[in-house]
């Protein structure tokens, strides 16, 4: 029995997955802007406070968008995949050179694909064909990380690990006050909830 054709079935989780991003930065949106950030920048007497609170509001929001596009474009960016006529359009180039082993020596054969394949391209079990430069499936993008799409996850965990860690900066100092107070006076659980979840999500996606 083959247990790769099992793999497919992480597309479904990689749709889960996304789903969870989403929550993911909804949480932090909310610890940090809604619940901690602008309150202060509304209702502080402050200069030097509420100059603070627009700084951060305002990376924290370019850091966001970029967060969100870089993730965007690795999700619908295809990787490469090898042309469906590539080896007729090989076997043409090696009928016209004259060394022993041609052009392509060096190239590869999916027998999945039936297909020939260029060097570092492997065939993806859960999108069922074969990735130029793949790197791996990851079910966090429901897509391979290959030739065209790379650049842009490296700038998606780059991104996430700034955004994240500027949540835990900003929100540490929140957090011990808050919890400090929440267990004297526990009258917003809520919040509290949502501070608490929102650090530790930023703790181990730092390590993403």
């Amino acid at each position: 029995m083959n247990l790769f054709r099992f793999c497919s079935g992480l597309k479904v989780l990689g749709y889960f997955m996304i789903l969870l991003v989403f929550a993911v930065v909804a949480l932090s949106y909310n610890a940090v802007i809604i619940n901690t950030w602008w309150p202060i920048l509304i209702e502080s007497s402050n200069g030097a406070l509420s100059a603070l609170a627009c700084l951060i509001i305002s990376l924290f929001h370019f850091l966001l968008v970029m967060l969100l596009w870089s993730y965007f474009t690795v999700v619908f960016t295809d990787p490469g995949s090898v042309p469906e006529h590539f080896r007729s359009e090989v076997e043409s180039m090696e009928a016209g050179t004259s060394t022993d082993q041609g052009a392509f020596g060096s190239l590869g054969y999916c027998p999945k694909c039936r297909n020939v394949k260029p060097p570092r391209c492997h065939h993806c079990s859960v999108c069922q064909r074969c990735v130029l430069k793949m790197d791996h499936h990851c079910v966090w993008i429901v897509n391979c990380v290959g030739a065209r799409n790379y650049k842009f996850f490296l700038l998606f965990l780059l991104y996430t690990f700034l955004e994240t860690m500027l949540d835990v900066v900003v929100l540490l100092p929140s957090f011990i006050k808050f919890f400090s107070q929440a267990i004297k006076h526990s009258s917003s659980p809520g919040k509290l909830a949502s501070l608490v979840l929102a650090f530790d999500f930023s703790i181990p996606l730092m390590q993403f």
